[in-house]
This record gives C-alpha cells, sequence and structure tokens, in this order.
C-alpha cells in the first residue's frame, strides 16, 4: 500500500469556525424561547486584524433565521441570541451556519435541546470540615433554570443510590473495595464523573491504577506552577480569560502514584489535579481538600466552584434524552441503529458515527459534532511527519494552503495535449491531395511521347491526331 501526503507549513488565514458553547430552552407563562450561545475562531488572525462581517444562519428544525455580526480579531462571542420556538416544543434539534471559506468542514454545527436535567452530586467524605465547601460548590446552580441538588452519604449508604440519577460524585475518604469500588466503576462507565480527595487515615486500595501515598505539610503554603488551561477543568473560560489558579496556596498535600494526566501541578513538581486515563467518564484526583488547614480552595473559591461545576456539566450531558457527541467518539451507542434527522445527505448508515448531524436512537435525539481541537488547526513538525511514516512507502507532495498553481499546472497541461491534438489535425489537412488526372510521361527510342488535351495542342500549333499530338522534336 502506498500513501500520498499533502503537506501544507502554515494553515490557511482566515479560516471561520463557529461552534456552540451553549443551549437553554426558556419559557413563560405564554410563550418559550431558545438562547443560544455561540463562539467563532478565526485563524491566523491578530487583535488588530480589520473588521469582517459574518452571517450566522440559525435553523430551528427545518425554520430558518439570520444575524450579521461584526469580527474583529480571533475570536467572537455571542451570548444568549434569542430564538421564538412554540411553547409545546420541549424537545427539538438546530444547526447554526456560517458561509463557506477555506475550510468547510468547520462551519456548520448542530445541537439539541430538552428539558434540562436536575443535576444531582453525592458526597462521600470523612472530614466534617470538607463537607460544606464541596455541598455549597456544587448545589449552587449557575443558571436559575438548571436546578442542582447535593447529598451527603456514607459508604454504607452506597447500595441505596440511584446511579442512573447522578452526575457527579465527590469523594473524600479511603478509595473504593469491593462492591463500593464496582459501583463506583459502573457509574464512570455510564459517563459519570467522579473527584476523589485524600482522607485524613490513608489506605493502599487504588481506582483506575492510582493511589494515595503519604501527606505532605508546607506551613508557608506552596503556589500552583502550571496547569492546562487549554482543556479540561481548569480549562480558560469562553472569553479567554485564565481561572486564578495561580493564587491558590497548598498547606498540605497527598502523594499520588499511577499512570495519570497532570492537570496541575505545584512548584514542588508535585500533582494537584490529575485525571486517570478512562475510555468513558472521567475519574480525577486532587491532592488537597477544601479545608482551611490543607489549602485556600475554600477562601478562593472560584477555582474549586468552576472545577465542581464543570465536572458536574459534563457529568449531566449524559442524562436525559438529548445528547451532544464527538464525531468518532461514540463509545456505548449503536450508530448502526440511528436515524438521521438532519446532516449530509451523502453520509450512509454505516458512516453516522464520523459525520456531523442529528440522529434519532428510539426515545433520544443525538447531535454529533467535529471535537474542539479541530476548529483550531496545528501544524506538524517534519521530524513528527517522518517519524509516523517510518517504514511506510509513501510520496509527499508540499503545497502553500491557498495555492492555485498545481490546479493551474494540471489545467496546463490538458491545454498543452489539446494543442498537439490540434497541430496533428492542421498538418493532416494541409497535405496535398492525390490527382489522377495528371499528366504522364514516357520516352521511348529518344521520343518524348506527352498525353495532351486538344485545346493545349492547338495552342502551341502542333496538328492534333484524335486526342494525341505527337511533337516532332528530338531529346
Amino acid at each position: 500500500m502506498r500513501f500520498h501526503l499533502l503537506a501544507y507549513p502554515q494553515v490557511p488565514t482566515g479560516n471561520v469556525a463557529v461552534r456552540v458553547t451553549n443551549v437553554r430552552r426558556q419559557q413563560s407563562s405564554d410563550s418559550a424561547e431558545l438562547l443560544v450561545s455561540l463562539k467563532l475562531a478565526r485563524e491566523g488572525a491578530s487583535d488588530e486584524d480589520a473588521r469582517i462581517s459574518v452571517p450566522i444562519s440559525f435553523e430551528i428544525e427545518g425554520a430558518r433565521s439570520e444575524v450579521t455580526t461584526e469580527m474583529t480579531g480571533p475570536s467572537f462571542e455571542l451570548k444568549d441570541h434569542r430564538i421564538p420556538i412554540e411553547r409545546s416544543k420541549d424537545r427539538g434539534w438546530g444547526k447554526v451556519s456560517i458561509p463557506a471559506d477555506a475550510n468547510s468542514a468547520d462551519n456548520d454545527f448542530y445541537f439539541v435541546f430538552d428539558q434540562p436535567a436536575v443535576r444531582q452530586t453525592i458526597i462521600v467524605a470523612d472530614d466534617a470540615n470538607v463537607v460544606r465547601p464541596l455541598q455549597l460548590s456544587a448545589a449552587i446552580s449557575p443558571d436559575p433554570a438548571v436546578k442542582n441538588t447535593a447529598e451527603v452519604i456514607t459508604t454504607d449508604q452506597l447500595p441505596t443510590v440511584e446511579w442512573d440519577n447522578v452526575s457527579l460524585l465527590l469523594w473524600q475518604a479511603p478509595l473504593p473495595v469491593g462492591d463500593a469500588a464496582a459501583s463506583v466503576q459502573s457509574f464512570v462507565d455510564r459517563g459519570g464523573r467522579v473527584i476523589f480527595f485524600p482522607p485524613q487515615a490513608l489506605s493502599s486500595s487504588e481506582f483506575a491504577g492510582a493511589s494515595w501515598q503519604s501527606w505532605t505539610e508546607s506551613p508557608d503554603g506552596i503556589a500552583v506552577e502550571t496547569w492546562r488551561g487549554d482543556q479540561d477543568l481548569l480549562a480558560h473560560t469562553q472569553s479567554g480569560a485564565a481561572l486564578p489558579v495561580g493564587s491558590l496556596e497548598v498547606r498540605k498535600h497527598c502523594g499520588l502514584s499511577g499512570e495519570t494526566i497532570p492537570l496541575a501541578t505545584l512548584k514542588n513538581g508535585a500533582p494537584l489535579l490529575a485525571r486517570a486515563t478512562t475510555s468513558r467518564g472521567g475519574v480525577y484526583f486532587c491532592a488537597t481538600t477544601p479545608a482551611m488547614a490543607d489549602s485556600s480552595l475554600a477562601e478562593n473559591g472560584v477555582v474549586l466552584y468552576v472545577l465542581v461545576q464543570r465536572a458536574l456539566a459534563l457529568g449531566a450531558s449524559v442524562l436525559g434524552n438529548t445528547r451532544q457527541l464527538v464525531a468518532g467518539d461514540v463509545s456505548g451507542e449503536q450508530p448502526t441503529a440511528w436515524q438521521q434527522v438532519a446532516g449530509p445527505p451523502e453520509a450512509i448508515s454505516t458512516e453516522f458515527a464520523v459525520h456531523g448531524g442529528v440522529y434519532s436512537a428510539g426515545e433520544r435525539l443525538l447531535a454529533l459534532n467535529r471535537a474542539a481541537a479541530e476548529d483550531q488547526a496545528a501544524v506538524l513538525p517534519d521530524a513528527r511527519v517522518s517519524e509516523l511514516f517510518q517504514g511506510l512507502d509513501f510520496a509527499r507532495v508540499d503545497d502553500k494552503a491557498g495555492n492555485l498553481a498545481g490546479l493551474i499546472q494540471e489545467i496546463w497541461r490538458l491545454f498543452l495535449v489539446a494543442m498537439m491534438i490540434a497541430l496533428i489535425v492542421e498538418a493532416a489537412l494541409c497535405l496535398p491531395r492525390l490527382n489522377p488526372q495528371l499528366p504522364s510521361v514516357s520516352t521511348t527510342s529518344g521520343w518524348t511521347a506527352a498525353s495532351v488535351s486538344p485545346q493545349a495542342a492547338a495552342d502551341r500549333g502542333d496538328q492534333p491526331t484524335g486526342d494525341r499530338v505527337v511533337d516532332r522534336g528530338r531529346v
């Protein structure tokens, strides 16, 4: 097998991508409406780039409307754009589109809406000083239209929990084992989120390949050195502002061992927040607690509140009859049984999982879209490309985004072939025709005989003999 690689050293400038960040259904006594928030991102643009007009098209189950926005710089956000809908419509789908540009794959975004599900949090804690900050962070909803609940239980009450209605589990106790671990693992496999905080009494148990080690005290406090601001629980806000993670002080933290992905690291190199690798759901480990003696998470409540609410929203996204999915990552679903509601007409049923659109699966509505990382195309270094294709037969063609030279070259070849054919045809048409009436000359005994017409003979003064004249001249 031979691979053909078309390499572009840089992404095209001016490409605009659209992404829906939030959809809420709001109802009053006599009407209903959708509040749609979205973000536009322009590649290769700076804050000083010229203002451009971007028409944004909204489609709600076939009904279309349009609004034109003025975009300056690399990004633009539209907050809570109101779209009236029928009061009886509790659930449905929609689509946001922008005009075609350099990359047509990021010009559409599909979404589904429904009555918001209750976001329920279960808290298991053995330290009373930890319970209150966690309960407040989980129970206070940032959206008045969404109801949050937080329930504090003991490990003995786990069998009574209705896990199908739970979005988030906050666990500050020895890591679960036995039946408790099986219940938590089943909850994660269903798509739920769990955040583990270290207990005061450590144990040798582990969960998701990670376990707590010993406590380390720092009376003067340790600051956070690095954290992931591009994704996950500590990502920047929608406006691009960073969370105040760097202002946290950690006075006591617990070591963590196992295969985890660090999301925040202290100045001494120890992880503060890490995520375990899971196929579904999310398992997080926070190496300190919100207790006043351990950290300033409760004092500087912004980071703790945002962290908990984001995990809660992710866990709630798998509840109810509507879901937002990433194309190509539909684990736990059966795409072959889906029915297409909206999307590209050329998509076939065996490829629904990789095509953006809206699909129905029984009573549920599913919206598929590209991953967030695809909105900003990254350039892969040549060394990495060579490493990926090492040992494979591939041909590489280097080009530049927006370059038409290759197209012109292909068209020139066609014109060259057409011109050569035209020259050959012209040459064939210019060849003289063969005339069967041309005079024939024969020489015998030094006499020359020619066949000429009687009129030509008369003009020469010869005596005609039938239609043949004999010239008596000697050769």
